[in-house]
């Protein structure tokens, strides 16, 4: 499986160079894509096997980065990292050359590749997968905040790739970052019970600069699983930011039910996700099997601006407003579908161009939905949003009259940062 995985990292190189950082870039360089940098730290430890990391984690104190030497390091448990303020990362700085893997999508002995159970850490640099439930697993019931997720591949795991859970000690995981980052499979998961990122309860989280690809179920049952970055069970106050979302059978998704209606939820959930704001993020899958692109259910108080959608599916609405808890935002999107309101949800919308059509962008196949030529609909077409100061890109957003519906702005000068 992880010959695939290598394979496809080269591929993600071509597919989303502009979405990424280097894959090759020095330890402790910052980020070319968002400028953070692994944190310095009072104890380094270098280790190159699977027992000599079990070993320095058991052991871990705050202020220890393990550095991992470029390998596979093929698990028979999980690496659980307990103790606050611990960096876990590759060595090289390159996430393909550094392997914690199981026996595969299917296996049972491992389930979860890396556990983290407390504040403050930091994993890396690294690639996880190949285990039967999920690659990273996030524990707010053990108080696991301010966790760092940073210039990982996650691929190829039998049920979430990234989990944020919750348990009966009332304790949530807040301020999550999870940046530049790669969530996917290789072809579909082994069943419809999988997200790219599903987070419970999580407060203030961000996800930001990823590359979300092939986030799908089994081809024998039309590919149906849950979105790809959802954030539910009285989740709150979430951004989620200039991610490429690519032939993932759903897409964002702030709340999933009616909490209010579901007798199998904790009675103290007001609403499946409150607040937060889905901007500048691009989703695209031109196949007939695809589903939602971006939702918001049973979630008040959210924005929706700045997105690009590009679909072909089985919906006719590119982004949808759902429940009567749902007041939404909506502003300065393109999309080539309608930005539709069901079942109460209440919406106010403006700027937003919902014509759009293929041969606007200038690489849809790939996900790159640049606007190719000022006379489109799209350009100019915004609304001023005060706090939105830069695009996809982090390039100013405005550039001309008005601000452009979309991820993207034409016309302005793309940075780094």
């Amino acid at each position: 499986m992880f010959s695939r995985v290598f394979r496809f990292e080269r591929a993600v190189v071509v597919l989303a160079v502009f979405v990424l950082p280097g894959l090759g870039r020095p330890a402790l360089a910052e980020c070319e894509r968002c400028g953070w940098e692994p944190p310095k730290t009072k104890r380094n430890v270098t280790v190159g096997s699977v027992s000599a990391l079990k070993s320095v984690l058991t052991g871990a104190t705050r202020g220890t980065t393990i550095l991992l030497s470029d390998g596979i390091y093929k698990i028979d448990a999980t690496l659980h990292i307990l103790s606050p303020g611990v960096v876990l990362r590759g060595k090289s700085g390159n996430r393909s050359k550094v392997i914690i893997r199981g026996e595969g999508m299917r296996e049972n002995k491992v389930g979860v590749a890396i556990s983290i159970d407390a504040s403050e850490v930091v994993v890396a640099d690294l690639t996880v997968g190949s285990v039967g439930f999920h690659g990273i697993q996030v524990r707010g019931e053990a108080g696991a905040n301010d966790v760092v997720l940073h210039n990982i591949l996650v691929a190829d795991t039998g049920q979430q790739l990234l989990k944020g859970s919750t348990g009966p000690t009332g304790k949530i995981s807040e301020r999550g970052l999870v940046a530049c980052s790669v969530f996917s499979y290789t072809d579909s998961a082994p069943s419809d019970y999988t997200n790219g990122v599903d987070i419970l309860k999580g407060k203030n989280w961000l996800v930001r600069d990823n590359f979300f690809h092939k986030i799908r179920g089994p081809r024998e049952g039309g590919y149906v699983c849950g979105p790809a970055i959802l954030f539910w069970v009285g989740s709150q106050g979430t951004v989620v930011e200039r991610n490429l979302l690519l032939d993932c059978y759903r897409g964002i998704s702030f709340g999933l039910i009616a909490q209010n209606k579901n007798s199998g939820q904790p009675d103290n959930i007001p609403s499946d996700h409150k607040g937060g704001i889905i901007r500048n993020n691009i989703v695209v899958n031109r196949n007939a099997w695809c589903d939602e692109s971006i939702e918001a259910n049973d979630c008040p108080g959210v924005r929706i601006e700045h997105n690009s959608v590009l679909t072909a599916g089985q919906v006719n609405w590119s982004i949808s407003i759902r429940f009567p808890a749902t007041e939404a935002i909506v502003r300065n999107n393109l999309t080539n579908r309608t930005i539709f309101s069901r079942d109460g949800g209440r919406l106010e919308q403006s700027g937003n161009v919902t014509s759009a059509q293929s041969d606007w962008f200038t690489d849809p196949e790939r996900g790159i939905l640049r606007l190719k030529q000022a006379d489109l609909a799209a350009v100019d077409a915004g609304v001023t949003i005060e706090d939105i100061k830069t695009d996809f890109d982090r390039a100013p957003r405005v550039f001309g009259k008005a601000a452009d519906a979309g991820a993207f702005e034409f016309g302005s000068k793309r940075g780094s940062r």
